[in-house]
């Protein structure tokens, strides 16, 4: 990715992911959205705003690239960041025990810039791209994983409903 790709993609996707957070509030929203959009103010659902723009990201990729390979970088780069999601979210909430919108939103664009910095530097590892088997894998257990778990969500802080 160009400088130029960088920039715009950022812009993009942290404007998708959070216009996602507030998709569950329009009239026709329905189950099946849920399986993708968040319904909930909790952790996960901030992990979801970054897994599906950078699934459609790789999609990007691959579509306009015509490369299969595509679809690893920015997948790895987006699980990867997802663990500071949770960190910095526990680091906040262990002082203030509330959620608090405006660290939610740093967090995420952080998170965002992160996985696509990663993405970029990941796109052309050897490994990353030939491993795309793993890839198309990984990002179908995510899916049906984050569907069941939307509405099923265990007793865990990580998906508690804290808005």
């Amino acid at each position: 990715m160009t400088r130029k790709e960088t920039l715009i993609a950022t812009i993009l996707l942290i404007l998708l992911g959070t216009s996602m957070h507030f998709v569950h509030h329009v009239p026709f929203f329905n189950h099946f959205l849920g399986y993708i959009f968040p319904v909930t103010e909790s952790v996960m659902a901030h992990m979801k705003m970054v897994f599906y723009p950078m699934l459609l990201l790789s999609f990007f990729f691959i579509l306009s690239r015509r490369d299969i390979r595509e679809l690893g970088a920015p997948i790895l780069g987006g699980l990867a960041v997802m663990p500071l999601i949770v960190a910095a979210f526990f680091a906040y909430w262990i002082f203030v025990r509330h959620e608090l919108m405006f660290l939610d939103i740093i967090i995420y664009v952080v998170a965002m810039v992160g996985a696509i910095h990663l993405a970029k530097r990941w796109s052309r590892n050897h490994i990353v791209r030939e491993w795309w088997p793993l890839w198309i894998a990984i990002v179908l257990v995510i899916i049906v994983l984050t569907g069941f778990l939307t509405y099923n969500p265990p007793e865990c802080i990580v998906f508690a409903d804290l808005g």
